[in-house]
């Protein structure tokens, strides 16, 4: 479920070979018009960890769909791989210290975007 990442036959599910042959060779187009590209965008809005908050609970760990989160143990805090976070924001919502925070949508900013929302009004 990560961008980038393309399953095919008995990777993707149990299958007839020529099933599995025709989903490669989609799975292939669809690499090379990733590879194509001139420039790859990295999705700018990813999670971050404060690491003096995470006490390693590993409930982002449990939450993340994309397997971007892992608990280094010898830090004891929870670790973000940025080129598997989608953004969701599902660990920033179930992380029960506030450790985790998503790029772009900091409390703070979130914060300012309501007090400006109300004046409006």
């Amino acid at each position: 479920a990560a961008e980038g990442l393309y399953l095919c036959g008995l990777a993707h599910s149990p299958k007839l070979v020529g099933e599995s042959i025709t989903q490669a060779n989609a799975a292939a187009m669809r690499a090379v018009t990733l590879l194509a590209r001139d420039r790859l965008a990295n999705v700018a809005i990813t999670a971050t960890v404060n690491p003096r908050r995470c006490v390693a609970c590993g409930v982002c760990v449990q939450v993340c769909d994309y397997q971007a989160r892992s608990i280094d143990p010898l830090r004891r805090v929870a670790d973000v791989n940025e080129a598997l976070c989608q953004g969701c924001g599902a660990c920033v919502a179930a992380c029960p210290n506030g450790a985790s925070q998503q790029k772009g949508f900091e409390k703070a900013q979130l914060l300012a975007m309501l007090e400006a929302a109300l004046e409006a009004v």
